[in-house]
């Protein structure tokens, strides 16, 4: 070899045998053709985004991807994931929402940047979010007089779905207790439902008067507003002042601001009660209780004291509190270790700087705000990320809702006839 001459390339590797090809050809079509084997491979993708893809490769795929029995068996074992989340904050003059991925991951880079981007279709208005539900969204827009509209909105969807829908109907008529003087105060809640058509959600209509608490259930069919079903009780309560509710269909669970203890509406048994919060838990500041929706029935309740993180779960019959049992127990400190936390400060016995943002459902995560900084905590995992730190120009956190990836997802209708997916 002479010094100083480069090496020659080596020569291209010789394709492979015809017979090597076609062993290999019919060992995928032996594990492909199979439904069974088929099945539990589209069953074990992870998400539903590649779930969606694998449904687009022929007719025989579609069936088995979009098979409601593969599909209860897919989310067992993969639960619901969350994208990302909204953020608001009080800065002069508004800004749109803005859009915080979340343990981002290439697959859904795409999903993420259309989730960015969605809100960038209101200009010339403000926009705020009300409720967040199977990567759908309610949300209110403002113009310039001031006047506000609801949308239904998909931002995951190719299309950016958005319907127009009423505005909340006005206060029902509610006959009040012979002894009951005092006037009416009214609060209304907006849910959407845990799956619909695009247009439909719910509204939750509270009148509170000295003696008396009475609760409507409406529902939003066909563009137009049906009393669903309403209850009533000789409750003394008061108007919630912070948004720590949840409608589950069925159920209608909100804390009460001036008690410690949390309204149950039960819909389909016209009833309204009241449970007790869990032993030594206490609503002394906005931000340290929040409510989960259970799968099945019954809630969980995330409770925050000082660096410490609380999960209790309500067992299902009876509204007795100790029917209210601990499910886990996460220090913020520990978890949060490696995320550089400048300072815990306690303020009579309370972290100041931490409060609860968000909560998925089933009690899988929650997002915080801690020490000037939106954190996001897998409880499952005990895994911690900082996703925003919060600005002096922002000056004070308003909202935060979770936008979950589509599920089910919505694969294409075909046609007998419609022969493009082989």
């Amino acid at each position: 070899m002479e010094i100083g001459r480069p090496l020659r390339p080596p020569p291209p590797l010789p394709p492979p045998p015809v017979a090597a090809a076609v062993a290999a050809a019919a060992a995928i079509s032996s594990v492909l053709g199979d439904d069974d084997l088929l099945r539990e491979i589209l069953v074990r993708l992870g998400l539903p985004t590649s779930l969606l893809r694998a449904a687009l490769v022929c007719r025989r795929w579609l069936c088995h991807a979009s098979d409601p029995s593969l599909l209860r068996r897919f989310r067992d074992l993969n639960p619901p994931r969350i994208l990302g989340a909204y953020l608001s904050t009080s800065v002069r003059p508004p800004p749109r929402l803005r859009f915080l991925p979340i343990s981002p991951v290439p697959e859904l880079a795409a999903a993420a940047r259309r989730a960015g981007s969605f809100f960038d279709t209101f200009k010339g208005s403000s926009a705020t979010v009300r409720d967040s539900r199977g990567g759908r969204l309610l949300v209110s827009t403002f113009d310039d007089r001031h006047d506000s509209t609801r949308q239904v909105c998909s931002p995951l969807s190719p299309a950016r779905d958005t319907t127009v829908v009423p505005p909340p109907p006005p206060p029902p008529p509610i006959e009040l207790n012979d002894d009951d003087e005092e006037c009416l105060i009214y609060h209304y809640s907006e849910f959407l439902p845990d799956d619909g058509d695009g247009r439909s959600y719910f509204c939750v209509v509270m009148g509170y008067s000295e003696l008396q608490t009475t609760v409507y259930l409406y529902e939003l069919r066909g563009m137009n507003w049906v009393v669903k079903a309403s209850a009533s009780a000789l409750l003394p309560l008061s108007p919630p002042k912070s948004r720590v509710m949840l409608f589950n269909n069925a159920k209608f669970y909100c804390m009460l601001s001036t008690t410690n203890k949390i309204l149950v509406c039960d819909f389909l048994s016209s009833g309204i009660s009241v449970i007790d919060l869990p032993g030594g838990v206490e609503n002394n500041h906005g931000g340290c209780i929040m409510l989960s929706q259970r799968e099945g029935s019954g809630i969980y309740l995330i409770y925050v004291k000082e660096s410490q993180l609380h999960i209790f779960c309500h067992r299902k019959g009876g509204d007795d509190p100790g029917n209210w049992f601990l499910v886990d127990h996460i220090c913020l400190r520990q978890v949060c270790s490696n995320l550089d936390m400048v300072s815990w400060p306690s303020v009579d016995g309370f972290s100041a700087g931490v409060k609860i943002c968000a909560v998925g459902d089933n009690a899988k995560f929650v997002l915080l705000e801690v020490s000037g900084y939106i954190v996001f905590l897998d409880i499952t995992t005990r895994q911690a990320e900082k996703v925003y730190e919060l600005t002096p120009e922002d000056k004070e956190l308003v909202i935060v809702y979770p936008l979950m990836l589509i599920w089910p997802p919505v694969f294409p209708q075909l046609k007998e006839s419609d022969d493009q997916m082989g």
